[in-house]
């Protein structure tokens, strides 16, 4: 019987310890990543800590994002969206404090349907990252002649969405990305900046 409980003591201890190791490695990992991707931007990434001392409030801004388009309705297929286009008209619709944490991402996993927002103090420094879904994409399904569906993705011209981050005095401005597909791995596109004060 004592040697049962040992043993399960001892493996109790190796699972903990290599999951502890597994969850640094992922850290790490994790850290070159968002390296490499800002540094093309000219963005400086401080080294990932887990904070125990995040603010207790965070912001939620509340944007109105206007390309330049013909008319309201106008709809852009997004498979070209490595075109050039002009900067959106982006506009700050409202501005709440809100009490709570954001929750922390786990992942660094980038596609064409999303948008990257990397908070920046007035140093170029990341301070807090995001990556949503994009809110201009809306997906159309269609009907080929042979019945069967096929579906395209578009961008409306005109949206308002929400973005919600840390209430941290040091972040001057909230910038928005589209991850472009390169052939092996993806840049990001400036869309826009929002200062935040």
């Amino acid at each position: 019987m004592k040697s049962l409980f040992w043993s399960l003591l001892a493996l109790v201890i190796l699972c903990s310890s290599t999951l502890a190791q597994s969850q640094t490695t992922t850290v790490d990992k994790q850290q070159q990543q968002l390296q490499k991707l800002m540094s093309k931007v000219g963005v400086d990434v401080l080294e990932i800590k887990v904070r125990t001392d995040q603010p207790q409030t965070y912001r939620e801004l509340k944007i109105r994002w206007a390309a330049a388009a013909k008319s309201a309705t106008e709809l852009r297929p997004a498979n070209n969206s490595e075109e050039q286009t002009p900067a959106p008209s982006v506009s700050i619709i409202d501005d709440k404090k809100r009490s709570g944490t954001l929750p922390r991402l786990r992942s660094l996993e980038l596609s064409s349907t999303h948008i990257f927002i990397a908070a920046v103090d007035a140093t170029n420094k990341l301070r807090w990252w995001s990556i949503v879904l994009d809110p201009r994409v809306v997906r159309a399904e269609t009907q080929t002649p042979t019945g069967e569906l096929r579906g395209e993705d578009y961008y409306v011209s005109k949206v308002n969405f929400v973005v919600a981050f840390p209430d941290d005095p040091e972040i001057a401005q909230l910038r928005f990305y589209h991850p472009v597909w390169n052939g092996t791995d993806f840049d990001l596109k400036l869309l826009t900046a929002v200062p935040t004060r």
